[in-house]
């Protein structure tokens, strides 16, 4: 039997749902009008959709940063998943119980709620800059990014604007940047907290991808930031950006990212109908990623879904009761079954489900696909030059100037929970192999990982 889902763009009370009646509303709403212009009828004027799909905690962060530094493609700030849950479209409201998205959805939204989620998309595609071309527009996208991250503060824009611009007023000051300078986001970042926090606002520096060592004395979180979520935790930091015009969309290809639109390609098929959707698909072999997944799992962020019941993970059961409602990561269709499973098994079971979810869409013949692996983009600078150079290729973008000097010379961890190391898996290699069953291997082996030698 097929539940249908509920109306597109419902906002269903509970779970990861933003009540009507939350602060957050209103102030998205006044931020939509206040960040124009910018491209109308958008995800009908973009002309090529590139797709990364890959597993959660499989490489996808760094490499979209990697690719961010080419000037031949326009992306989002961020990942896709917090445009769909202004929406509405979002689990519980989706009515899948899943991640999963089909084409009915983009048909069954409102026409009020689908012109929301075009200029949402239109205000944040763009590509980074290197200087802040309109200050304005700086703090408002700033402004929309925090109030994403904490959409049930009491806080009200006005007052978040006169606090960001007294903060980047006086690290200009301090450091002797011109109005337009901003090189260092995570200072801005990390100060404007510091002032939040002195006014009385519960702003947990810890859920942002920041250094611990800035905020020594601020307490480990032992649940998500709020009661409901936008945008999931490791936050993002706002950055110098230059948003996309028609003819950017005309001219290049929108790249999105993650791992949850692995069950959603029909969907994006139908939400960008002009577009030629091409699938880049990132591997990772499945004792790497399961081993990334138990981190995060532990982590004191990555919330995505808060469930009705708590869950009885093993390994995951001890957390606090809050934090036991949260599913973390993607939710592929079938996790009911795993509620009550060590946390191994639901890792290997996210690790799976995904790629077969991948597997299966190609098999239909129904896109452009391209598979890189991640260990070939972590292996070394050669490997790394050479693989991303063969993206760089089948996209059509020259792999030359800023874009191959990132390449050559790496970038930090993006969102990791731990210092990137070869083999660190093993450390858990007994546990991990415990997780990999005949369905897991298969799948693995079917992605050209048969024999661990090559397990990084």
């Amino acid at each position: 039997m097929r539940v249908l889902p509920a109306k597109a763009g419902a906002v269903v009370a509970g779970a990861t749902a933003l009540p009507l009646t939350a602060p957050g509303h209103g102030r998205l709403a006044e931020l939509r009008e206040l960040r124009g212009p910018a491209v109308t009828d958008f995800t009908r004027q973009v002309r090529c959709l590139i797709v990364i799909v890959s597993s959660s905690r499989g490489g996808s962060s760094m490499l979209t940063e990697m690719l961010r530094s080419s000037d031949g493609l326009v992306h989002l700030r961020a990942e896709f998943n917090p445009f769909l849950r202004i929406a509405g479209l979002d689990f519980p409201a989706s009515g899948t119980g899943s991640d999963a998205l089909g084409p009915e959805h983009v048909q069954w939204l409102d026409p009020t709620v689908r012109q929301v989620l075009d200029r949402e998309l239109a205000l944040d595609a763009g590509m980074p800059a290197a200087r802040i071309a309109d200050t304005t527009e700086f703090e408002l996208d700033a402004a929309w990014r925090f109030f994403i991250q904490w959409p049930h503060l009491d806080l009200g824009l006005a007052e978040w604007t006169a606090v960001a611009r007294a903060v980047l007023g006086r690290l200009r000051e301090r450091h002797g940047w011109a109005p337009d300078e901003l090189p260092d986001v995570g200072g801005f970042q990390a100060e404007l907290i510091d002032e939040l926090r002195a006014r009385s606002f519960p702003v947990n520096p810890r859920f942002y991808d920041l250094p611990e060592r800035l905020f020594p004395h601020a307490a480990c979180p032992d649940g998500p930031p709020g009661p409901f979520v936008i945008e999931e935790p490791p936050f993002v930091l706002p950055r110098p950006w230059r948003r996309a015009t028609a003819a950017d969309l005309a001219a290049n290809p929108l790249v999105v990212k993650a791992p949850s639109n692995a069950y959603r390609m029909d969907f994006l098929r139908a939400l960008f109908p002009n577009a030629r959707l091409r699938v880049l698909h990132l591997t990772r072999n499945p004792a790497a990623s399961v081993n990334g997944l138990y981190d995060g799992w532990q982590h004191p962020g990555f919330h995505a879904h808060r469930l009705a019941d708590p869950l009885r993970i093993k390994d995951y059961a001890s957390h606090s009761e809050e934090e036991r409602h949260w599913w973390k990561f993607d939710l592929p269709p079938g996790w009911e079954a795993l509620a009550d499973r060590p946390l191994t098994d639901v890792c290997a079971f996210q690790w799976r489900s995904c790629h077969e979810a991948i597997l299966s869409d190609v098999a239909n013949g129904s896109a452009d696909y391209l598979r890189v692996r991640f260990e070939d983009v972590i292996r070394g600078a050669d490997s790394r030059v050479q693989t991303v150079r063969r993206i760089a290729d089948w996209l059509g973008v020259p792999f030359d100037g800023g874009f191959s000097r990132t390449v050559r010379d790496g970038i930090g961890p993006v969102v990791a929970t731990a210092p990137p190391s070869p083999h660190r898996w093993r450390r858990r290699a007994r546990l991990i192999h415990s997780s990999l069953d005949q369905r897991v291997l298969a799948t693995a082996e079917e992605l050209g990982y048969g024999s661990e030698a090559d397990w990084i």
